[in-house]
This record gives C-alpha cells, sequence and structure tokens, in this order.
C-alpha cells in the first residue's frame, strides 16, 4: 500500500468575527478526523515557512489561508512532520470523530 508522502492538517487559527490571523488554534481536522483543543485553545505562530504549537516548530511545504471559510487556515507536511505534529497534539487536543481506531488511539482509550 502506498502512504500518501504528504499531509494537510486544517487549524481554525482565525478570529471568527473578520478571518485575521488569531495566533490561537481551537480546533483542527486531518481528513476525516475533527479534534478540539483543550482549554481555550493554544498559542499558534507562523514562522516563515513553519507553525509553532506546544513549544515546537513544525516546517511546512505548502498552505492555504482561509481555507474552506475565513476561519481556517491548511497547512501541508511531509509526511514525518505532519506526524510528528498529531503526536505533539495527542494529549492535549480531543479527537471529536473519526476512525474507530484513530479515534481511541488519540484520546488514550483502549480499544477493546
Amino acid at each position: 500500500m502506498n502512504r500518501p508522502r504528504t499531509i494537510a492538517i486544517d487549524f481554525a487559527c482565525n478570529d471568527p468575527d473578520n478571518g485575521l490571523f488569531a495566533h490561537r488554534a481551537e480546533m483542527a481536522s486531518w481528513g476525516e478526523c475533527e479534534f478540539e483543543a483543550a482549554r481555550n485553545g493554544f498559542r499558534f505562530t507562523e514562522i516563515g515557512n513553519a507553525i509553532r504549537i506546544h513549544r515546537r516548530v513544525f516546517p511546512y511545504i505548502g498552505g492555504k489561508e482561509r481555507f474552506g471559510n475565513w476561519c481556517w487556515n491548511r497547512y501541508v507536511f511531509d509526511r514525518e512532520t505532519g506526524v510528528r505534529l498529531l503526536f505533539a497534539m495527542r494529549g492535549n487536543w480531543r479527537c471529536t470523530c473519526g476512525p474507530s481506531r484513530l479515534f481511541h488511539w488519540f484520546n488514550g482509550q483502549e480499544v477493546g
């Protein structure tokens, strides 16, 4: 099976009232998976062609502002960086929907 070489992750990081970058991320999505941030979101910064979240920097290879609507930005990562980002999000975010195995793994639940 061929795995994709890139991972696109969308973040709700823009102000819902005006669409300007808000420096906080409250929701994220990856494919059919949706995530909500604990608390009122996390500090989220763009540094050149990278994002900084959870005190780590994740370089991206492409992106689009206001993806879908003005609250969301899309960031495309190489596969390794995207997986590192998902691991960094685990424990800080809650998966609210997605395939069962990923949902249970991400939320730290045993699959029985």
